[in-house]
C-alpha cells in the first residue's frame, strides 16, 4: 500500500481511522471522516508506540499490518496453521497463554506457525479435547478454565528462535541474507550533500557482502541494484533463501545534524524479546564503536516487520548517521563504506565465537 499521512483524504484514512476507533483511539469530534487531521496522526503515534513501532504518525505497510492484526479477538475466528499463516492479536494471546501453562509456542510474535501448532496439540492431548490442532470453541474453552486456574503462578520466559543457533560458530559456512534498505524510487533519508540512504545501504551492503564472502560465508542480498522492493516482498526473498542470520541495513538521520552514532535493533513486542537478537545487537554496536569511530546508541527491542517475519535471527543496525557532517562525510567516500562493513563482520564474528 502507499503511505498513508497527515493531509491526505478518502476511504484509506476511513478505514484507519475506524480501526484506530476500534481500538479506542480519540479522533477528536470529527471522528473517522475520511481526512488524515492532527488528530489522527497522534492517535497514529500512539498506536505505533503501543505497538512497538517507528513512532512517526504514517500508515506504511508495517503500521497498517499491525492495524489489521490489532483487530483480531480471541474467539472470534478459527485459529490453525495453514500457508500463509494466520497473524492477528488473537494468535499472540493463545501463544502467551501456552507459554503460561507450561507449553513452548516459539517466540510470541502473533504468527501461527509449526511451533504453536505443536504446543497447541500438546495442550489438546492434556486437557483431554479433541486433537485437531484447531482453537475452536472447546478448546477455547479448556484454555480460559485452565488459565484462570492457574492465576498468579509465576510467568515463564519464552524461548527464544532456535535458542539463537545459527548453524555456524565461524563465519566459513554460515548463510545470510542481507537487505540494503530503500531503493528505486525510495531514497529514504537525504544527508550531507545530497547523500541518499538508498545509496549508502546499497553499498556497505555490497561491501559486506563481500567480505562475508571471502571468509566462507553464503551470502544472498535482497536488493543488489537500485530498485524498488516492497517491504513484505523482501522478507518473503530472505525468507526463501532459508538463512541461518538475516540482517537489514538502514542509516540514521535526523533534522538536527550534531545527532550521531550507531544503533542495532533486535526483535521485541512487549511480551516477548529475542535474546539472541539482542545479543547480536550488541556485538555488532560494539565493533561500529571500536572500528569506525561510532558514539553508542546501544540496541532497541521493536516490532518492525523486518525483525519479527524472518525465521532465523534477524537484526536491523543504522551504522551511522548521513546527515551528521562527519559521519555522512565518512560515508561519501568507499574509505568509510568500507570501516562500516568491517566492523559489522567483526560484529557478526564476535557474536558467533561466543556462541
Amino acid at each position: 500500500m502507499r503511505p498513508v499521512s497527515f493531509g491526505d483524504r478518502g476511504k484509506e484514512v476511513v478505514d484507519i481511522q475506524t480501526r484506530l476507533r476500534a481500538l479506542d483511539f480519540h479522533l477528536g469530534r470529527e471522528g473517522a471522516d475520511g481526512h488524515f487531521g492532527p488528530n489522527t496522526e497522534h492517535a497514529v503515534r500512539g498506536f505505533q508506540q503501543r505497538r512497538w513501532l517507528e513512532m512517526d504518525g504514517i500508515v506504511g505497510e508495517n503500521t497498517w499490518a499491525e492495524l489489521v492484526e490489532a483487530g483480531h479477538n480471541v474467539g472470534e475466528r478459527l485459529l490453525y496453521l495453514r500457508v500463509p499463516p494466520l497473524r492477528g492479536d488473537d494468535v499472540l494471546d493463545l501463544q502467551r497463554t501456552l507459554n503460561e501453562l507450561g507449553f513452548d509456542s516459539g517466540p510470541v510474535d502473533g504468527i501461527f506457525g509449526e511451533v504453536t501448532e505443536n504446543a497447541l496439540l500438546e495442550f489438546q492431548r492434556n486437557a483431554g479435547v479433541n486433537l485437531d490442532g484447531i482453537v475452536g470453541e472447546a478448546t477455547l474453552a479448556q484454555l480460559k478454565r485452565i488459565r484462570m486456574a492457574g492465576v498468579g503462578a509465576p510467568d515463564k520466559k519464552i524461548p527464544d528462535r532456535m535458542d539463537g543457533y545459527v548453524g555456524s560458530r565461524s563465519l566459513d559456512g554460515l548463510r545470510i541474507s542481507i537487505d540494503p534498505a530503500h531503493g528505486g524510487t525510495d531514497l529514504g533519508a537525504t544527508g550531507v550533500g545530497g547523500l541518499t540512504e538508498k545509496s549508502v545501504n546499497l553499498q556497505v551492503a555490497l561491501q559486506l557482502a563481500e567480505l562475508l564472502g571471502t571468509q566462507g560465508a553464503d551470502v544472498m542480498l535482497v536488493r543488489d541494484d537500485d530498485r524498488l522492493l516492497g517491504l513484505y516482498e523482501r522478507l518473503e526473498n530472505a525468507n526463501s533463501f532459508q538463512g541461518d542470520l538475516h540482517l537489514t541495513v538502514h542509516h540514521g538521520h535526523h533534522d538536527t545534524p550534531v545527532a550521531r552514532g550507531a544503533a542495532a535493533f533486535f526483535f521485541a513486542n512487549g511480551s516477548y524479546f529475542a535474546e539472541a537478537g539482542k545479543r547480536l545487537a550488541g556485538y555488532l554496536v560494539k565493533a561500529l564503536v571500536r572500528d569506525a569511530d561510532r558514539v553508542d546508541l546501544h540496541t532497541h527491542g521493536r516490532n518492525y516487520a523486518c525483525l519479527r517475519e524472518p525465521r532465523r535471527l534477524a537484526v536491523m543496525v543504522e551504522p551511522g548517521f548521513i546527515t551528521h557532517p562527519e559521519e555522512g562525510g565518512d560515508l561519501a567516500d568507499g574509505a568509510g563504506i568500507r570501516r562500516e562493513a568491517e566492523a559489522l563482520v567483526s560484529g557478526i564474528r564476535s557474536y558467533l565465537e561466543r556462541l
